[in-house]
C-alpha cells in the first residue's frame, strides 16, 4: 500500500523528507510525476506533502463528526494504522512561513510532528464529544463499503515535518487533543 509519496508505516517508524524510496502504486506515481514536473519548471521549487488536513469545513474530520456525535465511533480495522494529520491553521501558518522565507526550497512535509494511531485519534475525538468509542468497523466492512478506496482507511503512514522544525517553525496544534479541541470548539 502507498499513501501519497510514502509507503505504509507504523507510528513508531515515521518517514521524514530524507526518505527517498516512494511507495508503489497510483498515488505514489502521481506524486512523483507532479514533483518531477514542478522541478522541471524551476530548480528553486518548494514542494509540500500534506497530511490529512483537519477542519470541520470539509475533508476527513467533517465526515467523521456525525457518526461520532451519534455515538457510533470506534476503531477502524483494528485502529493500529498511523494517522498523519495537520490542523488547518498550522497548514496556513506554514504557507505564510514559506512565503516569508524565499530561501525555503525542496520537499517539506506539512503534518503534525506527532502522528497518532487511528484508535488514539478516534478515542480523543470521542472523548471531546463525550461519546463512547466502542463500535468497531472491520476491514471487510470497509472494503464492502468503499472497495479499493478502503485502503485509505485501513492502512496508514507515519510522516513527520523534520525540515520545517529544523527551520524553527512552531506548531500551534502539535497534539491531536489540542487540534480537535480547537476545531470542535470553534467549528473551524
Amino acid at each position: 500500500m502507498e499513501y501519497g509519496f510514502y509507503p505504509e508505516s507504523s507510528c513508531e517508524q515515521p518517514f521524514d523528507e530524507t526518505y527517498k524510496a516512494p511507495g508503489i502504486g497510483f498515488l505514489s506515481e502521481l506524486v512523483l510525476d507532479w514533483e518531477k514536473y514542478s522541478k522541471a519548471l524551476s530548480e528553486d521549487v518548494l514542494i509540500f506533502r500534506f497530511g490529512v488536513v483537519l477542519s470541520v469545513k470539509g475533508g476527513a474530520l467533517s465526515q467523521m463528526l456525525l457518526p461520532f456525535k451519534l455515538g457510533l465511533g470506534g476503531p477502524v480495522a483494528g485502529g493500529k494504522q498511523c494517522f498523519s494529520w495537520i490542523h488547518v491553521d498550522d497548514l496556513l501558518k506554514a504557507f505564510s512561513y514559506a512565503i516569508e522565507r524565499p530561501d525555503m526550497q525542496g520537499v517539506f512535509n506539512l503534518t503534525s510532528p506527532n502522528p497518532v494511531t487511528q484508535a488514539k485519534f478516534g478515542q480523543t475525538l470521542a472523548s471531546l464529544l463525550h461519546r463512547p468509542f466502542v463500535l468497531p468497523l472491520f476491514k471487510w466492512q470497509i472494503k464492502l463499503l468503499f472497495g479499493e478506496g478502503s485502503q485509505v482507511l485501513t492502512q496508514g503512514v507515519s510522516v513527520v515535518p523534520t525540515k520545517l522544525l529544523q527551520l524553527g517553525f512552531k506548531f500551534d496544534y502539535a497534539e491531536a487533543m489540542l487540534a480537535l479541541k480547537d476545531i470542535i470548539k470553534n467549528k473551524k
